[in-house]
Formats: C-alpha cells, sequence, structure tokens
C-alpha cells in the first residue's frame, strides 16, 4: 500500500512540473485587479494566455498584450470599457461581448478622451469599437471581424461614432460586420487607409459634417459609402470596387451638399456615384469605370461640378430621373473624358474641340421601376438608348469641354477589333472567290 501511494505521488510531481501552466493559470491575477493595483501611467505587460470577465479601465494606463494575448468577455456588456482619459490598449485579441443592439453592446467601448486603441483583433462581439461622446481617440491597425453566426442586420458595425469628434481611425481592417464605420452627428475625424470588406455599407454617415476619408478601400459591400445628411464631407483617393447588387453604389450621395470628391476609384459597382438632393458638390479626377451606370444624378441635384473625371466604358455613362439638368460639366474650361466620345482636337491642347452630349431615357424607368435593373444587361438596352436619343433629347447633359482620356478605352480598342476582324473575313471571302475562278 504505502509503495503504490508513492508511485502516486512520484506521477503528481511529474505531472505538476510537466504541465505547471493548468494549475498556475488559476492563481493569476485578473485584469480588473492589476487595474486596481497600478499607479496611473503604469504600463501592465499581459501574458500569452486568455484572461476571463470584463474589463473596465477607469485610470489611464498601458494595458499591452502579446500575440497570444485573449480577453474574453461574459457575452454580457462590453467586453472592455475605457471609462478614463490617456489610456492605451495593444497587441489584444478580443472576444464574446454581449448581442443587445439597444444597449449598442462592444468589444471596446469607449467614454473618454485621448485614447488610443492599436493592433487589437476583435471577433465575436457585437460592435467591434463604440466612440460614445467623446473626442480625440486614436484607433489604428485593429482587426475587426463580425460574427457570422449573426444575420447581417443583427450585428453590429465595425466600428461606430457617436456624437464623437477629432479622432483619428487609420489602418483598420474591417470584415463581415454590419457596416464597416458608422457616423452618427460626428464630426472633424480623419479615417484614412482603411480596408472595409463584406458589410452592408462599408462607409454609414449620418448627419455628421466636416469628416476627410483619404486613401481607403471599399470592397464587395452591399454599397461603398452612403453619405446622408451632411456637409463638407472630404473624399480622395478612395477605392470602390464591386458593389453589385440592385441597388448598390460605389458613392451614394442624399442630401449631402459641399462635398469634395477627388482622385478615387470607382469601379465595377452597380452605380458608380449616386446623387439625390445635393448640391454645389465638387467631383474631380476621378477614375469612373466599367459600371452598369457611371453616373446617376437625380435633376433634385443642382450645382454640383464635374471636372477632369474619366467615365469610361460603364453600360450607361449617365442617367438621370428626368427633367433638365443644373449642373456644370467643365470647370475653368476644362471638363470630363468620355469614353463614348470621338474627340476632335484640332489645336492640340488636350480639349476637345466639340462637346459632349449624352442622354438617357433608361434612368426614368429605374426610377419607376426597380426591376428594371435587370435590363441593364440586356443588349437590347443600347437600341433602347440609341431609339429614345433620336426622338427624345430631354434628361440629358452637355459637356462644353471634353478632355481626351489619356489612354484608350475598352470601347474604342472592341471597335477597332470588330473593324480589323470585318475587314480580315472580307479579304479572306475576296481570296477564296479569286481562287474559284
Amino acid at each position: 500500500m504505502i509503495k503504490r501511494f508513492g508511485i502516486f505521488i512520484t506521477i503528481l510531481s511529474i505531472s505538476v512540473m510537466l504541465f505547471p501552466g493548468n494549475s498556475y493559470a488559476k492563481d493569476l491575477p485578473s485584469i480588473q485587479t492589476l487595474l486596481k493595483q497600478a499607479d496611473p501611467g503604469s504600463v501592465i505587460q499581459l501574458q500569452d494566455r486568455v484572461y476571463q470577465g470584463n474589463v473596465v479601465i477607469d485610470k489611464p494606463v498601458t494595458l499591452k498584450g502579446t500575440e497570444g494575448t485573449v480577453i474574453k468577455g461574459t457575452g454580457h456588456r462590453n467586453v472592455i470599457t475605457i471609462k478614463h482619459d490617456g489610456t492605451t490598449l495593444k497587441n489584444v485579441t478580443i472576444k464574446n461581448s454581449g448581442s443587445v443592439l439597444d444597449e449598442d453592446n462592444a468589444g471596446i467601448k469607449i467614454y473618454s478622451d485621448n485614447n488610443q486603441v492599436i493592433n487589437t483583433t476583435i471577433k465575436d462581439s457585437l460592435h467591434g469599437i463604440y466612440l460614445n461622446e467623446n473626442k480625440g481617440n486614436k484607433l489604428i491597425g485593429n482587426k475587426i471581424l463580425g460574427n457570422q453566426e449573426w444575420n447581417q442586420s443583427r450585428r453590429g458595425d465595425g466600428i461606430h461614432l457617436f456624437h464623437s469628434s477629432k479622432n483619428l481611425i487609420k489602418d483598420n481592417t474591417i470584415d463581415g460586420s454590419r457596416d464597416g464605420v458608422y457616423f452618427s452627428f460626428s464630426g472633424n475625424n480623419r479615417i484614412k487607409q482603411n480596408h472595409i470588406t463584406n458589410t452592408r455599407y462599408g462607409l454609414h454617415y449620418m448627419y455628421s459634417d466636416d469628416n476627410e476619408f483619404y486613401g481607403n478601400a471599399f470592397m464587395d459591400n452591399t454599397g461603398g459609402a452612403a453619405i446622408m445628411y451632411s456637409d463638407r464631407v472630404t473624399l480622395v483617393k478612395n477605392r470602390f470596387y464591386d458593389h453589385h447588387d440592385m441597388q448598390s453604389f460605389g458613392i451614394l450621395l442624399q442630401t449631402a451638399n459641399d462635398t469634395t470628391i477627388e482622385k478615387n476609384e470607382i469601379h465595377f459597382n452597380q452605380k458608380g456615384i449616386f446623387m439625390d438632393q445635393s448640391n454645389r458638390n465638387f467631383i474631380k479626377g476621378n477614375l469612373i469605370t466599367n459600371n452598369q451606370i457611371g453616373l446617376n444624378v437625380w435633376n433634385s441635384s443642382i450645382d454640383n461640378r464635374f471636372t477632369e473625371n474619366k467615365i469610361l466604358d460603364n453600360n450607361l455613362q449617365y442617367t438621370t430621373n428626368g427633367g433638365e439638368d443644373a449642373n456644370d460639366w467643365s470647370v475653368k474650361g476644362t471638363g470630363n473624358a468620355w469614353s463614348d466620345h470621338t474627340a476632335v482636337d484640332l489645336d492640340q491642347d488636350g480639349v476637345s474641340d466639340e462637346p459632349y452630349e449624352y442622354s438617357s431615357a433608361f434612368g426614368s424607368v429605374l426610377a419607376d421601376q426597380q426591376l428594371g435593373n435587370l435590363f441593364l444587361y440586356s443588349p437590347a438596352l443600347t437600341l433602347y438608348e440609341k431609339w429614345n436619343q433620336l426622338i427624345n433629347t430631354e434628361g440629358g447633359i452637355r459637356d462644353p469641354h471634353p478632355i481626351e482620356a489619356g489612354q484608350q478605352s475598352m470601347y474604342e480598342f472592341s471597335s477597332i477589333l470588330w473593324i480589323l476582324g470585318f475587314v480580315l473575313a472580307a479579304v479572306g471571302l475576296l481570296r477564296i472567290r479569286a481562287k474559284r475562278y
């Protein structure tokens, strides 16, 4: 009996030596305990393990993890709540927030100013990061993954701003959330170089003025950027790709005024840019190509200025819902490049000697009948448009100073191929006939 007991003690001792983490981890202090013990300004270095429980940060500290540091919430409310100014959170994975939309549960919820959230990964949470009535925060290099087990309308947003200003949101990756970045009553923010995919709206934007968006990528969402009821927004050098549903768009302006849209790439969308009740916007130097509709500008939008844009190889270059156009299609003698315009430039100044005129009757059909979008893929659309241009000029635009595209468009290239093919076929037939005789 004593011999067996000795063997048992020996095996137990070896197990403790070989697997010390299993017993020791239970004795490690929680993050909340570490915060309670820390002085303001301290750096708390977290270990490479899973920390259980929600965390409230109520003093200015740096909470720093490693590659394997995970903070797993209780599944209720917010995983991390930041209530004090000047906190830094970095290099941790955060998961398992509550799922109550009415409470706006989040992986990280921030109520204070001048905090930094850097290089975190957030998953299995409702909202990723929620900024609530604060300013001066920096969200940099975070990866936010929406919970795919929930219906998209039940998910939260990647980053949500409510009455939040003067923040920097940079180099974040957001995938599969409800909306990528949502703005509500939040102004004077800078959003730079973020990558947003597989959401409802990459950017969903309400009642928020004077924000700037530079170098972001919006791809494969239901819609790219929906900017509504807001003024003086700046969109520069962003990319809007692959938004294909019947009502999808690269950029939507709804009651958005004095916006600057410059040097963006807008490709392969159902609509490149859609505008309704949006006035005095400046659209310059954008590349708008291979969309089903390049520009859908309703007659409620006036005094907008278009210049130096390349509007190339869209199925329909422009549509409206009827009525007269009241926008400017050239600025200081410089218009836009159109792939379906044969430029005649005798003085070689880069501006065509003939104006570009385009009208589309199909825009009225789309405005009245959503199913009209199905005919955008039909060869009959071209015949319909040509016929209506002959009998009806209403709903058209006139660019008095169109410019050269600077590159050969696919429209021109395909025309050349057709002509070349016809010539080769004709030569072949002539040679066959010559051999017979």
